[in-house]
């Protein structure tokens, strides 16, 4: 689990011979959307198709609650709800009191929200337990929340699945020996036309003892009945993590997820699609190798940071997967495009914006013109390679086909230092600042969520002093592209 700057045009790349510039680009104030004294890290975001100045962002919360933190914006992120939480998960509230329909899980995380077409906003959490006498390994349940006023209250949450000691089979525990589920990823059916039209998709990792994991989705076309999971890739693969589901415009479904090909053999981007609504899932095809890819070895971090793919795909069908890894040096983005109607073939790949700085975190959305958003966290600007700021490319069309045209803006965020050293981290002092970060797009509108520095606060959610400063937060950008 576990404020108005000008932007500065960066790198071109082409797919194509002759580029086209992008429309013009407007970024607007960066705006802390969680404002709490508290940790706030793993930042999902989503925004309304029938509202789309309605913005939903989530995170790991550290406040009371101990769950999945949330707020809602009306104004295009302008400004946002008083932050709360996803109830029913945990025991308690932000002022750590019980509740009546609380839930029994000591704390909960990786975040993910998404609207369905008809603006019914749709909250995947875990909840997580520590171990006890019973049930020495602890145990995880994956629940989603839904939400009918554009994202200001929740429901009580439905538990889609259990995972309990002893941790074999489908569903297994969060235990030491590395069986436990991981990192949920969801979207929606939102294509006028698709046979699965407002169908709601949830992706995640389920990794075993023997580190086979496959990758399992679960779905649901009305939005109360779910489906028992099935799974995407079979542990033909030594272990598959970061599954990031996505639907085409014929409502066929694809997954997205990084492959490792044996304990020390190559990582592999690989994609698989259902053309039945999820139910059941054809072959993994290879997109990509990753070349030396991070693994929790990310120059001048004390947190953990990885490389994983993320995908995005348009209304013509083309597919944009990008993930970060070392071929050129430091960690950098790399991108590559395909046809959905054809999954064996893939342009080569090429860099988002090359730099002597570490890149990590991508999240992609493509939106339905054709122009596909990218948002990570880039160093480009610090010299010393030690500080995070986020990087917006956008990748234009440049006709019926995969060629593209890139550019990106760099030059706009406060920077971000998730080290102990000088950074902030968790009121528990370990460094961690989650594993991933947020956009959500459309044809007119671009949102942006990540982990940033709040003001500096040396106290824990029970007010006990700390050693570290603690208070990241979650921030927000809207951009008009």
């Amino acid at each position: 689990m576990l404020r108005r700057l000008s932007p500065i045009i960066g790198s071109l790349v082409l797919l194509v011979a002759t580029p086209q510039p992008a429309a013009a680009t407007t970024i607007g104030p960066v705006v802390n959307a969680s404002n709490d004294e508290f940790t706030n890290n793993e930042i999902t975001i989503a925004h309304n198709p029938t509202d789309p100045l309605n913005v939903v962002t989530g995170w790991n919360d550290w406040n009371r609650n101990e769950g999945c933190g949330v707020s809602r914006s009306l104004d295009g992120g302008q400004t946002w709800s008083p932050n709360s939480f996803i109830p029913g998960i945990t025991p308690w509230d932000n002022a750590g009191n019980t509740y009546p329909g609380n839930g029994i899980y000591d704390f909960a995380g990786d975040p993910a929200v998404i609207f369905a077409p008809d603006g019914t906003a749709y909250f995947a959490c875990y909840g997580y337990k520590y171990g006890n006498a019973a049930a020495p390994k602890g145990g995880v349940a994956l629940f989603v929340s839904k939400s009918t006023d554009g994202g200001l209250t929740w429901g009580t949450p439905t538990k889609l699945a259990t995972f309990t000691h002893p941790g074999l089979g489908k569903g297994v525990n969060k235990g030491s020996n590395g069986q436990f589920p991981d990192h949920d990823a969801i979207t929606a059916d939102a294509w006028v036309g698709s046979p699965y039209y407002g169908s709601i998709y949830i992706a995640q990792a389920q990794f075993h003892g023997g580190n086979k994991a496959p990758i399992t989705l679960f779905a649901t076309h009305d939005g109360v009945h779910w489906a028992p999971p099935v799974t995407v890739s079979s542990g033909s693969q030594y272990a598959n993590q970061d599954a990031i589901p996505f639907v085409g415009p014929d409502g066929s479904v694809y997954v997205s997820f990084d492959s490792l090909q044996g304990p020390n053999g190559t990582v592999l981007v690989r994609v698989a699609k259902s053309t039945n609504g999820g139910a059941g899932f054809g072959p993994s095809y290879e997109v990509a190798d990753m070349i030396d890819p991070v693994d929790r070895d990310l120059a001048n971090s004390d947190y953990r940071a990885g490389s994983y793919p993320a995908p995005g795909i348009d209304a013509a069908g083309r597919i944009t997967i990008a993930w970060n890894d070392r071929r050129s040096g430091a960690s950098n983005m790399w991108f590559t495009r395909g046809w959905g109607s054809d999954l064996s073939t893939w342009t080569d790949p090429l860099q988002v914006k090359p730099s002597d700085g570490e890149q990590f975190f991508p999240w992609v959305h493509a939106a339905p013109n054709g122009r596909v958003d990218i948002v990570f966290y880039d160093r480009t600007r610090d010299p010393n390679d030690v500080l995070n700021y986020v990087t917006y490319s956008r990748l234009d069309p440049t006709g019926a086909g995969l060629g593209v045209t890139g550019t990106s803006y760099g030059d706009w965020s406060p920077a971000f230092n998730g080290n102990l050293d000088g950074g902030q981290t968790t009121t528990s002092c370990a460094p961690f600042i989650g594993d991933y970060i947020g956009v959500s797009s459309d044809n007119t509108h671009v949102y942006l969520g990540w982990t940033g520095n709040g003001p500096s606060v040396f106290h824990d959610e029970f007010g006990n002093p700390t050693d570290c400063d603690v208070n990241q937060d979650t921030l927000t950008v809207a951009i008009t592209p």
